[in-house]
């Protein structure tokens, strides 16, 4: 296969299984673009490779991801991310500082506290939270949002595995000086140590965390009870949505939306547009593999919106076709301690096995 790439991005072409459990070529483009206060982002001069792995926090792989990867057969929905610090106002020390994301008409609000832990006197009397020790910037990381688990009572909290707060059963060992959450949802504030609010944070989320865990364990309970409706088909692809639930976006980006960061730069506002860039992709494949197109493409619908053309040049050379593949902008991930941003555009061609042998060009425009 040969990849055409007119773009200054980054392209790469996978044969994987698809929606429906068929074979597809996952073609996926990654553009890095810088942030310009004011107006449309720009293409940068340095591209981020596409990621083939997830690239975590810590050294370790045992935190929160810090960037997911980009290898997903399909996103049934656009992910909006975000990878960065609250700042707080001025660059003066604050006990609380609120952060806000938009993008388009999405919105998330959080509320950072400086740290702060529980007090509590006893197992019959009531605790309360410190007070909040000033910040100038705070990582917005899932390790300081609410949840991680309770070694002591042996509870967990399954939206986040890495978080801090979580208490399965009230004791003065395990609960006074015990962390309180750094980040909070504004409409949901922790009062008690009874409280299990929805963690709140603008990253990736972990695969093994719920709700995207639960995808996977439906869909191995079904294959377990070998029931006769469960097929490799009822897999859920909402699985591959990384982003918070509250910034996954129905429907994918038009890729100009407004942009608008308070307290994630040290500028404290900042707005301005993703780039608007439209893409192209075509597939030229060569039809001479069998002598059945219906045996080689399937469904007569998936010859839909195909050129077909013998190159009379060479009266040996077997016919081949040219398809549109469209291309869904799923993901954004925001870098604004970078002042960058990179994108990532997401189409599916059908193929006729995971070799992928017909497939001649890939050309990206």
């Amino acid at each position: 296969m040969e990849i055409s790439n007119n773009t200054p991005f980054e392209v790469i072409a996978l044969p994987l299984e698809g929606p429906e459990a068929r074979p597809v070529l996952m073609v996926v483009v990654k553009g890095t673009f810088d942030i310009q206060a004011g107006a449309p982002a720009t293409v940068a001069s340095e591209q981020i490779p596409v990621a083939y792995c997830d690239e975590f926090h810590d050294v370790m792989g045992t935190g929160s991801v810090k960037f997911e990867s980009d290898i997903a057969p399909f996103k049934p929905r656009a992910d909006i991310a975000l990878v960065g610090k609250a700042y707080a106002p001025g660059g003066q020390p604050a006990q609380v500082v609120h952060v806000m994301l938009r993008v388009g008409h999405v919105k998330k609000t959080i509320r950072v506290f400086g740290d702060r832990h529980w007090r509590c006197a006893g197992r019959l009397l009531p605790e309360h939270p410190s007070d909040p020790k000033p910040f100038v910037t705070m990582d917005l990381v899932y390790e300081r949002a609410f949840g991680g688990i309770d070694m002591e009572g042996g509870g967990y909290c399954a939206q986040n595995l890495v978080g801090r707060g979580f208490v399965s059963k009230k004791s003065k060992k395990v609960l006074d000086g015990a962390p309180l959450p750094n980040l909070e949802d504004p409409d949901n504030l922790i009062k008690s140590w009874k409280d299990r609010p929805k963690p709140v944070g603008f990253g990736f989320y972990g695969k093994a965390w719920m709700p995207r865990l639960g995808y996977l364990e439906a869909y191995n309970n079904q294959q377990k009870q070998k029931s006769a409706s469960a097929s490799p088909g009822d897999f859920s692809f909402n699985h591959h949505n990384g982003a918070h639930p509250d910034l996954q976006l129905d429907g994918y980006l038009k890729g100009d939306e407004e942009v608008e960061l308070v307290n994630l730069t040290p500028e404290g506002k900042t707005r301005f547009q993703l780039p608007g860039i439209k893409l192209s992709c075509t597939v030229t494949k060569s039809l001479g593999l069998t002598t059945d197109l219906g045996a080689t493409y399937g469904e007569d619908e998936r010859l839909e919106g195909t050129e077909v053309k013998r190159e009379f040049e060479n009266p040996h050379q077997p016919p081949s076709a040219t398809e549109k593949v469209e291309l869904n902008l799923d993901t954004l991930c925001l870098i604004p301690d970078e002042q960058r941003l990179y994108l990532v555009w997401r189409g599916l061609c059908p193929i006729y096995n995971l070799s992928a042998a017909e497939v001649k060009i890939l050309e990206i425009y």
